[in-house]
């Protein structure tokens, strides 16, 4: 192949990428659901394999599920939200909602936020069944730091930006905000296919996501529901995990 050749293949390349790119931005609201669907499923193979692979849906202090930890969090959140949001919606940071407020403000709801969802979580549990809340202890550290890095990277990051970053402000602008947290809620529940078995626990995620909806609001910065959900999360270090 000459010279030639090589720059028409890269520029006929280079024409299909704007192509996909002015698509994806012609139809965000569908691209969004698209992407919900990609990580409902990717979020459904990562427990499966979560489950057999380590025998348990748990934080393993082994090379192994750090490895298996590293993996996700490449494909998910550098693969779908990157490649998905960032490069082929042409989403910038800003567009999402990651903007500097009150720094006494953002901490006031991020601790109300996680306040409000780890009611949640316990309430929800104890309609399940469960009468005695979770035995604490003191977590080592390797497994603090696998815990924070992953409530931060795949949870907090992923779902927020997907969900109250992207898809909420689309809906908003062509409904009502409390009818935007709504559905955006319904489709973070319904998300949860694969990762929860039972119907407390998709009430959970449906109540968890109204809270996070009303975190951010209609304009209010991402940073406030990412903290709340990554804070969450942290909390998961101090008890065992039960799904």
């Amino acid at each position: 192949m000459d010279t030639q050749e090589i720059h028409k293949t890269d520029s006929s390349v280079k024409r299909q990428i704007t192509n996909c790119q002015e698509l994806v931005q012609k139809h965000p609201i569908i691209w969004g659901l698209i992407l919900i669907t990609l990580f409902s499923m990717l979020r459904a193979l990562q427990a499966y394999t979560w489950k057999n692979w380590f025998g348990s849906i748990e934080f393993h202090e082994t090379f192994m599920f750090a490895l298996f930890l590293l993996g996700w969090i490449i494909l998910v959140s550098v693969g779908l939200i990157g490649g998905g949001i960032f490069w082929l919606a042409q989403t910038s940071l800003d567009d999402l909602g990651w903007k500097r407020e009150k720094i006494g403000k953002t901490i006031i709801f991020s601790l109300i936020g996680c306040q409000l969802l780890s009611m949640n979580t316990i309430a929800w549990s104890i309609i399940g069944g469960t009468r005695d809340l979770p035995e604490l202890f003191l977590p080592s550290i390797t497994r603090l730091l696998m815990v924070i890095i992953f409530g931060f990277a795949l949870p907090a990051w992923v779902e927020e930006v997907l969900f109250r970053g992207y898809l909420q402000p689309l809906l908003v602008k062509s409904t009502k905000l409390w009818m935007a947290i709504i559905i955006q809620a319904i489709l973070f529940t319904i998300a949860h296919i694969g990762w929860f078995t039972s119907i407390t626990g998709f009430a959970s995620a449906f109540i968890a996501g109204l809270i996070l909806g009303w975190l951010r609001g209609r304009d209010r910065s991402l940073i406030v529901p990412f903290l709340a959900h990554g804070l969450l999360w942290t909390m998961v270090a101090f008890s065992p995990l039960t799904i």
